[in-house]
């Protein structure tokens, strides 16, 4: 769960457990205001009743205040029971059947209240246990128990009432509370969206420091430890590139002297002799000619060298580093990628060529751009028929991703669906290492099959992809894309 999800089940079952606490005790708040309340009405009643109670005859007389007795019923909206009796149950008047509260502790002149069934209703019982002097003064003191007892349907009611407004407060105090409690949670996570769109936001290749002020002062130090990172990612990507120019320079070097030595060897032997009309050729000597060979096989093998060098030196740099995002004109990338492999194509007979308009915007890496398009016109060159035509063409994508693409079109030899699914990467075990080493039909000597795959590498850094259309005919297209910065999958 995200943070936010944390906290919220964290504070809401807290806000909820107390209000549930707090609807509790008010609930039992309620019915003690409710009994307090009519407990006094009953109070009053017990206190008359004491009041009238006459010992003038000799016996025990009790005059009952009826008008207190209508008023109590009509506070109570119900019947009212009473009942007065000695403590040794000779002398019993009113509700004689009204239960006597058992195990009770009375004490003279302070009443006891509580709760009873009478004649299958709930009840609210006041009783009074008072001192009476029959016979006079001189007479004994006979302890005489007063009850009153009250419907109970009311109060219950008035404490229902009383909860129910309780209620209605406490879900209106829960909706606050939890209104509250989701503001100030969103409150103090906000630092952390803004830092979360901030990087989400970012260029895979941006790997400058995070700048958060206002996140709290406890997480600071991830957010330092992510810059501390980032800086080590950095320092390690600069490594790995001075690291290539560095193999680069070593591994070119001696290859670009080999072949210079070469082909100063080649120039020592002597020239073949000109065949003069009219007498037979002069063979060379056997020597000459198996060292002629022997040279010209090791000028061979130093192109291979250098191209294959050339071909993994560029495809560890499209892995190692992060492109350069800059403004460059596609079309002006395509004629100067073009411009020193005409030679080549007219050796060939191949017809190479451009169609871009004069002008194209775009955004990239010009460096890898032409890398991956030198690639593709050397395999282009390598493979296609002679007499047939090479084009490079580029144009503006538009739609939901936006962006750019180059294509590469060629004649060559009917790709088989083996060797296209390696190409394309749709075999099963192709992985992300798909296309690399992988080398067409009638492949001629150098290179490391690696063409494709630098090209594929290098438009996936862009977020972007390499396509290939083989047709049965022959014809062979690769199709580089990527879209503008902002349009990456995933919104990179």
């Amino acid at each position: 769960m995200s943070l936010r999800q944390r906290l919220l089940w964290c504070l809401l079952p807290l806000t909820l457990l107390i209000t549930a606490a707090e609807l509790w005790s008010t609930h039992r708040e309620a019915l003690a205001a409710a009994n307090s309340a009519y407990d006094r009405s009953i109070r009053g009643a017990l206190k008359a009743i004491e009041a009238n109670i006459s010992t003038a005859s000799g016996g025990l007389a009790v005059e009952l205040p009826y008008r207190l007795f209508e008023l109590l019923e009509l506070t109570a909206t119900g019947h009212v029971y009473f009942r007065v009796a000695s403590r040794d149950g000779l002398v019993e008047v009113g509700n004689l059947d009204l239960p006597v509260p058992e195990g009770r502790l009375l004490r003279p002149g302070v009443p006891v209240f509580t709760d009873a069934e009478y004649l299958g209703e709930r009840v609210r019982m006041g009783v009074l246990l008072t001192q009476v002097q029959l016979q006079g003064a001189s007479g004994p003191v006979t302890p005489v128990v007063i009850q009153v007892a009250e419907q109970a349907l009311s109060r219950e009611q008035s404490a229902a009432q009383l909860v129910r407004t309780s209620l209605v407060r406490a879900i209106a105090v829960l909706l606050a509370l939890i209104a509250i409690v989701v503001g100030v949670v969103s409150w103090v996570l906000r630092p952390f969206r803004r830092l979360q769109a901030e990087v989400r936001e970012r260029h895979p290749s941006d790997v400058s420091p995070l700048d958060a002020p206002d996140l709290p002062r406890d997480v600071q130090p991830l957010v330092e430890a992510v810059n501390t990172q980032m800086a080590r990612r950095q320092a390690l990507a600069d490594q790995q590139r001075q690291f290539l120019d560095d193999a680069s320079h070593q591994l070119r070097t001696p290859l670009t002297t080999l072949r210079t030595q070469a082909d100063y060897a080649l120039r020592l032997l002597p020239a073949p002799t000109p065949v003069v009309p009219g007498t037979e050729p002069v063979a060379p000597p056997a020597v000459e000619a198996e060292l002629r060979e022997s040279l010209q096989a090791i000028v061979d093998q130093i192109d291979a060298a250098t191209r294959s060098t050339n071909q993994l030196l560029s495809l560890a740099r499209s892995d190692a580093t992060e492109p350069q995002w800059m403004d460059f004109d596609l079309a002006e990338l395509l004629r100067q990628t073009v411009r020193p492999l005409l030679m080549r194509a007219r050796q060939r007979r191949i017809d190479l060529g451009v169609e871009v308009p004069d002008g194209l915007p775009a955004r990239g890496d010009a460096t890898l751009w032409r890398e991956a398009l030198s690639n593709l016109l050397d395999n282009a060159l390598r493979y296609g028929h002679p007499g047939t035509p090479v084009t490079a063409s580029a144009h503006r994508t538009e739609g939901a991703r936006p962006g750019w693409s180059i294509t590469v079109l060629s004649e060559g030899d009917p790709v088989p669906e083996a060797l296209f699914r390696q190409l394309s990467g749709e075999a099963a075990s192709a992985g992300p290492d798909a296309g690399r080493f992988v080398r067409g039909q009638g492949a001629r000597r150098g290179g490391a099959g690696l063409g494709l795959a630098i090209a594929r590498r290098i438009a996936q850094r862009h977020g972007g992809d390499l396509a290939i259309d083989a047709r049965a005919t022959g014809t062979f297209a690769v199709t580089l894309s990527w879209p503008e910065p902002g349009h990456e999958p995933g919104g990179g």
